[in-house]
Order: structure tokens, then C-alpha cells, then sequence
């Protein structure tokens, strides 16, 4: 009975991992799935390490693990050089985590978190901040704006999103969101510093922005797969300050 409660603790962290990593987890990273089961005492150290000599074999690449628990067994009997009783108990929870019900929930997940991003309007609230030096005094500008967009199928072609779907094709709507936002913030706060900054003799119409943020979004909507639905935003500045009123001198 302590055995089954074993091998059921297992194969139920098995397949959290898989489940928030993605199906090649396993095999991509064994060393990191033996020290998870360890530390966290789902797995004696010996069932563990048998498991991280397995996933590191690559013989589950190959194999059908929710085949045949008898069959399998053989399998890892003759691949990974182990005793009967070891390869059997892998067997049981290779099989029992490679159910039929786990497959077809796993079918169901992949690239599910694409379709979901895809469905819904990108929303972004932005947020600029530059520095004009005239030399003698400074000006802080700011700029915030709600940015609209709405996400095109040449999203899924985009290069970064496919190495991170190639490596796990659970990847949440959420986390797609974050590496589309990450990289427009960047995109923006450049934008937004090369506008205030490109005279050293004039100070920026920071209020006049609105116009070019909109024309910036259109490009980068055009290039990563996007398109501009709408943009509502405000800036200003803190006004001329001497550098000397720093103690500046």
C-alpha cells in the first residue's frame, strides 16, 4: 500500500510538471525534474535517480510509455541496464502518467494558450519617461497612454514565440502577453527617449507626442504581426530646471 501511495505521489508531480512545463520537460531538463522530486520528498532518492538515468537515456523519446507496462519494462531493462524490480516500478509510472485521459488532456492543451491570445485584443497601458538636457538644466518629461491592439495569425510565426512554443507548447495566453509587452515597452521607452532628446536646443512638445506615438505603434504592429486599434494618451513635463538648483555646480 506505502508502495502504490508512492508511485501515485509521482506520477501526480510528474504531471504537474508537465502540465505547467510542457511534455519535453522531461527530457529536456531530467536533472531538474530528479531535484524536484527530491526535495520536495514525492520520490526516495533511488526511484529518483533511476527515473533521471531514464529520461536522460532518451529512450522515452522512442518509446510508448501508455503502451504496454510489461513491454515497457523489458525496454528499460535492456536500455538503461536496470534491475527487474526498479524497471518495473518505472514502468508502472511512466505508464500510469502516459494515460490515455493524460494524453488527450495534453492534446487538448497544446498551443492552447496561442488560440487564446489570438482571440483577444492586446491592452497595454504604457508609460514614458525621458530626460531633455540643455546643459545648464533639464527637463523630466512623461507620457501615458492606453495602447489597443489586436493580434493577426503572423503572431504565431513570430521567432521568439515559436522557440518558446518549441519548447513548451503549454506556454499560458499570459505569458505570451509578457513577451509581446516587454518588448513594446522597450520598443516605446526608445522612441520615446529619442524624441525628447533629439534637440539640445529646443525643449520637447512633450503634449505634441500623441501623433508620433501613434505613427511608432503602427510600425510596430506592423512587424511583429499586430494590428493599431487605438491609442488614448497624455504627457507633460516638470518644467526647466537650472542644474544648479540641484547643487549642481
Amino acid at each position: 500500500m506505502k508502495s502504490e501511495k508512492t508511485i501515485e505521489g509521482i506520477v501526480k508531480a510528474l504531471k504537474e510538471i508537465i502540465d505547467q512545463n510542457g511534455l519535453k520537460y522531461l527530457t529536456d531538463e531530467p536533472y531538474l525534474v530528479y531535484t524536484k522530486l527530491v526535495k520536495s520528498g514525492t520520490a526516495d532518492r533511488k526511484t529518483a535517480a533511476a527515473l533521471l538515468h531514464l529520461l536522460a537515456s532518451g529512450m522515452l523519446e522512442t518509446a510508448d510509455p501508455g503502451y504496454d507496462a510489461e513491454l515497457l519494462s523489458g525496454t528499460i531493462r535492456r536500455e538503461c541496464s536496470l534491475n527487474k524490480k526498479i524497471s518495473d516500478r518505472l514502468a508502472i509510472i511512466l505508464y500510469t502518467l502516459y494515460s490515455e485521459k493524460n494524453k488527450k488532456e495534453w492534446q487538448r492543451k497544446e498551443r492552447e494558450g496561442l488560440c487564446r491570445f489570438l482571440r483577444e485584443m492586446f491592452i497595454y497601458d504604457w508609460e514614458g519617461f525621458a530626460v531633455w538636457d540643455a546643459g545648464n538644466g533639464t527637463v523630466d518629461c512623461h507620457y501615458k497612454a492606453r495602447i489597443i491592439l489586436r493580434p493577426t495569425e503572423y503572431v504565431s510565426e513570430d521567432r521568439e514565440l515559436v522557440k518558446l512554443l518549441e519548447k513548451n507548447s503549454f506556454t499560458t495566453k499570459e505569458t505570451i502577453y509578457d513577451l509581446f509587452a516587454k518588448r513594446l515597452q522597450k520598443y516605446l521607452d526608445y522612441e520615446f527617449k529619442e524624441y525628447c532628446t533629439e534637440d539640445d536646443y529646443y525643449q520637447p512638445v512633450v503634449e505634441d507626442y500623441g501623433s508620433n506615438l501613434e505613427y511608432d505603434l503602427q510600425n510596430w504592429s506592423k512587424e511583429n504581426g499586430f494590428e493599431f486599434v487605438s491609442c488614448e494618451g497624455s504627457g507633460g513635463d516638470d518644467g526647466y530646471e537650472p542644474k544648479f538648483r540641484r547643487g549642481w555646480y
